[in-house]
């Protein structure tokens, strides 16, 4: 057994203990040294005159010209001469009362606050002296609140106290304070004008007191605002001015008992409204993209900004070149440059001030047809690689009680894309769409939009996107940008306004442009952007509709629209809601949207009616555009090439020397997916030819379908290994209404047509891919005078429909019925029931908290019933209605497909 060595253990311990005491000084030391290099590297670059500068944040145009400066609507900086007596005892009797006796740094000032916030138990009071908050201010603006920061603000209030006056701190420090929640309060020379409408040597006593309270909290205390709590405050420091022996009992008495209201300005002074919808963007701007306030850091900033277009903007928002139909109508618009990015005019609101809410970036509105596009026919071209001489198909689309129509109520068959998406028919669009879903899946089609610069946070996509129906929508500037990438091959540039932002204080510098270029993504092939311009600048120059737009610049333009539900009461559904017009040329790209506010829909029941405002002011900004010299021009990309193909035919076959001239096209083609094979039918069928047709018929059944009998094609094995097909045609006098391919001789056609109605019905034989057909047989139907088509229903809540299985927060829900008026509808909800005809709709209060179920049974004229599917719903524990608030008045759209008359009876 082995004993142990005390001494030995002793010399352990002791090695032990050395070892952690030298680890802790390493690690006291390395700190020491960090903490140390960090406060340097804050305060090396310290100048006296960048803190003595009394310049202020400017903005300043694409030619270098300043438009704008900020804290300065009123205009003029205020020497320490000419602020008077009163104000200076006030300002330190509130912010600093030792500011004549400290160095810069106030200990006594910091014990006591420590002191304060122990016994309130939080942070109640500041021990920052004026000096250490005019350094906060030019070199820490961004506020950060660590150790490191707080002893170099110190460390460079000594600096300064000791290398300027007194005077000249409190001097440079009321001239870059807020007063109040506006810009315009910004100084005290703006502060006075805009509380008092005089000059601060003018400023009495009550109004001094107020000025220096409200510097403490900005906003808090801003007397137009807040004049209770403005009033309570000047109370407070006209206290502290007594009790510093700045003014007598008296004058603190008297001053006390003067009403704030009696001396303020009656009619407040408002922001300069020149350039202010960009003035505005760009402050905003500056703020998200460098994290630094304009307003609290001296800069300089570059901007983007088109004061000739900008202008003429203004003149249309102000109604001096434009007249709206009525004073309640708002529209919001972007132009920008689309090679860049750079967004050079903009349009927020009408009478629009800096800082308000803008239609143009901050309000979301459902995009209508104006998506189609992006969103539809991009993608088909992308993902399915489609050619511009694509055949869509314009025929009913129905799913889940949803049937998107078309503007006339009308489908249209089989209908080339220039007038698929000239003419805006939904139906094509929703195939289209359905077919890319088809192939690669939500996921992507929500990845795609949102790498064209679309919020898809809230949004809860389904097929109904692809015609507008989104549950929140989109901007202006979201659509500008998306357009723009199509004008430039694809690329998606972030919009901005903004050059580059140079801190006047430390000359650091902040390339915005190059930056946000730099980020640039390929969002589509050069393909798709080059297939989508080619179909959308010829039917500009096709079709009336776009005639303002052919005016040689090679513009690519679409229109949007969008109907109300029926939901609010006394706007009739079918009524529009929104209006765009989205476009681009080789060298611009701009969006703009009219309609209502939701109060205003609300309480004033208004919604638009007549000419689409958005077209004709973007028809405007088109025309101005078209007076510079163009810069650009489209590309032809080496991944498209021109190719001959059968009309009508997919898959694609190239023609041979047999192929009728009248069957032929030429059409743009993604490389790689040109057309194959030829139109003989040797490689498909038993024989060299297709059989003729040897009879055919058409019958209406009972419930008013249609059913057709062809002769079995000989020989069968090629209906069995679908070379061959059975193809029909339903035509409404001379349009094409519907269209089916069968595989059997016999069948009831997937069509439900009107009650009363004649229809021609043409079948024949055609192999699979269209290449080849028989002789037609043409045969006239009339259906009956009633029909059994099922009704549908939507269900809405707060403007918005919501999907099955959705969680609202409204109190109210509406029930929007579609159908023969002759059927009656039974229709029950939390066990309330109420019953109506079909096309007609009734509300249903619902609580929070609770799950409802909607169920619908159909009454027909010849007395059948039938349940229609029923809808689920929940209503939130906590129901707040915020439909008082403008800014959030369209983002409780909860539906995957908005309303299903959405761009049904517009475009």
């Amino acid at each position: 057994m082995k004993t142990k060595n005390p001494k030995l253990n002793s010399e352990i311990r002791r090695k032990v203990l050395i070892s952690i005491i030298i680890a802790g000084c390493v690690i006291i030391a390395s700190a020491g040294v960090y903490f140390g290099v960090t406060v340097y590297s804050q305060i090396k670059d310290f100048d006296i005159n960048n803190l003595t500068t009394t310049t202020t944040s400017k903005q300043v145009d694409e030619n270098g010209k300043s438009y704008y400066t900020y804290g300065s609507n009123q205009g003029k900086y205020t020497s320490y001469n000419a602020l008077p007596e009163v104000f200076v005892d006030a300002l330190v009797s509130a912010e600093d009362s030792r500011f004549f006796i400290h160095n810069g740094f106030d200990m006594p000032r910091i014990v006591k606050a420590m002191l304060s916030n122990l016994k309130a138990g939080g942070i109640a009071a500041g021990g920052s002296t004026i000096t250490q908050q005019l350094i906060k201010k030019t070199y820490y603006p961004n506020e950060e609140k660590t150790i490191q920061r707080k002893l170099g603000e110190i460390i460079l209030a000594i600096q300064a106290s000791q290398q300027t006056t007194k005077q000249k701190v409190l001097e440079l420090y009321v001239n870059k304070i807020y007063f109040g929640r506006s810009t315009n309060t910004v100084g005290i020379y703006a502060a006075s004008k805009y509380y008092f409408n005089k000059t601060p040597s003018q400023l009495t006593l009550p109004e001094a007191a107020l000025l220096a309270g409200a510097v403490n909290s900005p906003v808090y205390y801003d007397a137009f605002n807040n004049l209770t709590k403005a009033q309570n405050r000047r109370n407070i420091i006209l206290g502290l001015m007594y009790q510093h022996g700045y003014i007598t009992k008296s004058e603190y008495e008297t001053a006390k008992a003067t009403k704030v209201a009696n001396y303020l300005n009656s009619k407040p002074l408002t922001q300069s409204k020149k350039y202010a919808s960009y003035v505005d963007r760009v402050s905003r701007e500056v703020k998200q993209l460098t994290g630094y306030d304009p307003n609290k850091t001296n800069m300089t900033i570059y901007t983007y900004l088109d004061t000739e277009l900008q202008q003429s903007l203004d003149n249309i928002a102000a109604g001096k070149t434009y007249t709206f139909p009525d004073r309640f109508m708002q529209m919001g618009g972007v132009v920008q440059e689309a090679k860049t990015g750079r967004i050079i005019g903009l349009m927020s609101a009408r009478d629009f001030k800096a800082g308000n809410y803008s239609y143009a970036f901050s309000d979301r509105h459902q995009p209508g047809s104006s998506i189609k596009p992006v969103l539809d026919y991009a993608t088909a071209f992308e993902y399915l690689y489609w050619s511009t001489g694509h055949i869509a198909d314009d025929t009913r689309y129905s799913s889940g009680g949803w049937t998107p129509k078309n503007w006339d109520r009308q489908y249209h068959g089989r209908v080339t894309l220039y007038e698929a998406l000239g003419k805006s028919w939904n139906a094509a669009a929703i195939h289209t769409l359905a077919d890319v879903y088809k192939k690669v899946g939500k996921t992507k089609l929500v990845n795609w939009l949102k790498n064209l610069g679309y919020n898809m946070s809230d949004e809860s996509f389904s097929l109904a996107y692809g015609i507008g129906g989104w549950s929140h929508g989109t901007t202006p500037l979201q659509m500008a940008a998306a357009y723009a990438a199509i004008s430039n091959g694809g690329v998606y540039i972030q919009p901005h306004t903004i050059k580059k932002v140079v801190i006047n204080t430390t000359g650091e510098t902040i390339n915005v442009d190059q930056e946000l270029r730099n980020d640039s993504r390929q969002a589509m092939s050069k393909a798709t952007a080059f297939m989508l311009r080619n179909i959308m600048t010829t039917y500009v120059k096709q079709y009336s509709d776009y005639s303002d737009f052919d005016i040689g610049d090679e513009i690519g333009a679409k229109t949007g629209t969008t109907n109300h539900d029926g939901s609010i009461a006394g706007i009739p559904a079918n009524k529009s809601k929104d209006n765009w017009l989205c476009a681009y040329s080789p060298d611009y790209a701009w969006s703009f949207w009219d309609g209502y506010s939701y109060n205003d829909q609300v309480n004033h029941k208004m919604y638009i009616s007549g000419t689409n405002q958005a077209k004709i002011v973007a028809a405007k900004v088109a025309k101005i555009l078209n007076t510079r010299k163009m810069k650009n021009s489209y590309e032809t990309p080496n991944t498209v090439v021109q190719a001959k193909m059968i009309r009508g035919v997919y898959p694609y076959q190239s023609p041979t020397s047999s192929t009728p001239a009248s069957s032929i096209t030429t059409a743009w083609f993604v490389k790689g997916h040109t057309p194959s094979g030829s139109d003989t039918s040797s490689t498909t069928t038993s024989t060299d030819s297709l059989n003729a047709l040897s009879s055919f018929n058409a019958s209406v059944t009972s419930d008013n379908k249609i059913r057709v009998i062809f002769a079995a094609y000989d020989p069968s094995s090629d209906v069995a290994s679908g070379n061959v097909v059975y193809r029909v045609q339903v035509f409404k006098g001379s349009t094409s209404v519907y269209s089916q391919s069968l595989t059997t001789s016999s069948a009831t056609l997937n069509f439900t047509p009107e009650a009363n109605t004649t229809y021609r019905v043409i079948g024949y034989y055609s192999l699979a891919s269209g290449a080849k057909t028989s002789n037609r047989i043409s045969r006239s139907v009339t259906t009956n005078n009633k029909t059994t088509q099922d009704a549908t229903y939507t269900v809405s809540s707060a403007g918005s429909r919501i999907t099955n299985g959705a969680t609202i927060n409204g109190s109210t829900i509406y029930v929007n019925t579609s159908g023969d008026a002759a059927s009656r509808l039974t229709i029950s909800c939390g066990g309330t029931t109420r019953t109506v005809n079909a096309g007609s709709g009734a509300s249903f209060s619902v609580e929070a908290g609770r799950s409802y179920t909607v169920t619908v049974t159909q009454t027909n004229s010849d007395g059948t019933t039938k349940s229609l599917d029923s809808f689920s719903f929940s209503v939130a524990a906590s129901n707040e209605d915020n439909n008082d608030n403008e800014d959030t008045a369209n983002t409780n759209q909860d539906n995957q497909d908005n309303t299903d008359e959405t761009e049904e009876v517009t475009e």
